[in-house]
């Protein structure tokens, strides 16, 4: 009997054991440190806050399409606000170029004595001016797909690096441009 009593005992010693511990992280405030995970870090090429972003030009082809912050949400700079599947597109595209940094930047270096017009940066598939409330803007030119078709070739105006970025970006400022060309 004596063994079963001391197997009690130590079982209501670690009951009582674990709920004060559960006790005083309620009263403390305090939540387990999962030290195992990674604190996450922008790493994106677009420096400021999505939230911050004021202004965001589009363009294709010589043609433009101005929208401004207007609360949460968008509108165009000439007036319409800017609803559904096109505000939602755009949203995610300035998150991810805040968020998504490059999978690999070619230096200048690297492309001299290159053709770099397969990279198809010359007549990009979409042109994006980001300004925040500073009013300091940040141009991004994306080009073609990489042979692979996973990644997509893009340039910062004034940058003269060459930036391989996953190709959902570009597909997002992609869908965006022709949400508010649709209208």
């Amino acid at each position: 009997m004596s063994a079963l009593w001391a197997r009690r005992l130590v079982m209501s010693l670690l009951a009582t054991m674990a709920l004060a511990w559960l006790a005083a992280m309620v009263v403390s405030g305090a939540q387990p440190v999962l030290r195992q995970l990674v604190k996450f870090e922008a790493k994106g090429v677009l420096p400021v806050e999505p939230e911050a972003v004021q202004k965001v030009v589009l363009g294709r082809g010589g043609r433009e399409v101005a929208l401004v912050r207007r609360g949460e949400g968008w509108a165009l700079d000439g007036g319409g606000a800017v609803e559904g599947v096109a505000a939602s597109h755009l949203d995610t595209a300035v998150k991810m170029l805040h968020r998504s940094g490059p999978v690999r930047e070619i230096a200048a270096q690297e492309l001299s004595g290159v053709d770099t017009r397969p990279f198809g940066l010359e007549e990009p598939v979409v042109v994006a001016t980001v300004a925040g409330p500073d009013g300091m803007a940040l141009t991004v030119r994306f080009g073609a797909l990489n042979p692979e078709g996973f990644l997509q070739y893009m340039r910062i105006d004034g940058d003269p690096r060459v930036y391989l970025m996953s190709r959902f970006i570009g597909a997002e400022w992609t869908a965006a441009w022709e949400g508010l060309t649709a209208r």
